[in-house]
């Protein structure tokens, strides 16, 4: 096997190639196994004069193939329906698919494809673009299929589970990161609190000795003066205030 010669590109698009979607059908219908589906066989045009659909076989299905470049609008997905209800009469001993290729397929009508994927055999071709200096490779990797399209070990099934891996990688990277961080921040807050604690004065309440314990019995303090009274001899004696 030939090692291939690796060089840098960057990431873009069919359109920012210069490409038109007429452009991109007579491509696609040139080597119906650069949709990634498998090795097909163009049989016809789903219209006289349509410059962006095709028709391609296997042994027992047909696939109406769809191409749209730029943002996905709702008449694209009329077109595409229309065009695989024709074939159906035209084609009437093959299982039918639909099949959009696109750019992307965006979020504004991802909820409706994935509806009609649950009624009607579909398939989303999005086509991923890497160019260099003098070449661009297109890379078709499946969005969105049907549950009952088999498509085996197609190599757009096969690119799909790729990027399919690397978004979940990429995902598990992102929330470890995220719960380092929301470990850290408890643990910050506690060592703040600690620093304010030690920070703050001691207040020593009164009546109480050096270790801050208040004298519950009310003795009197060793600095306490004692008053003198007047015994009945009209002599003196010294008296202890206790208790206040």
């Amino acid at each position: 096997m030939t090692t291939p010669t690796i060089v840098s590109g960057a990431v873009s698009t069919v359109s920012d190639l210069g490409k038109d979607e007429a452009w991109l059908q007579g491509w696609l219908k040139e080597q119906p196994s650069r949709l990634g589906l498998g090795e097909l066989d163009v049989t016809d045009a789903a219209g006289d004069e349509d410059e962006r659909s095709f028709v391609a076989t296997d042994d027992q299905r047909c696939f109406s193939v769809d191409v749209r470049l730029g943002e996905m609008e709702a008449s694209h997905g009329f077109q595409l329906l229309d065009n695989w209800a024709r074939n159906r009469v035209r084609h009437p001993d093959k299982t039918h698919v639909a099949v959009l290729v696109t750019e992307t397929a965006g979020e504004r009508y991802r909820t409706t494809l994935e509806t009609l994927a649950e009624h009607l055999p579909l398939v989303v071709v999005e086509l991923a673009v890497w160019r260099g200096e003098s070449e661009a490779i297109v890379v078709p990797h499946v969005a969105l299929a049907s549950d009952d399209v088999d498509l085996g070990s197609a190599p757009a099934a096969k690119a799909s589970e790729a990027l399919a891996r690397t978004q979940r990688d990429e995902a598990v990277a992102e929330g470890e990161g995220e719960g380092d961080e929301q470990e850290r921040e408890p643990v910050e807050a506690e060592a703040e609190q600690d620093a304010a604690a030690a920070d703050e004065p001691v207040a020593v309440p009164e009546n109480k000795d050096d270790t801050g314990v208040a004298d519950p019995w009310g003795l009197p303090r060793q600095d306490a003066e004692p008053e003198e009274a007047t015994n009945g001899s009209g002599g003196h004696r010294l008296l202890t205030k206790i208790g206040g």
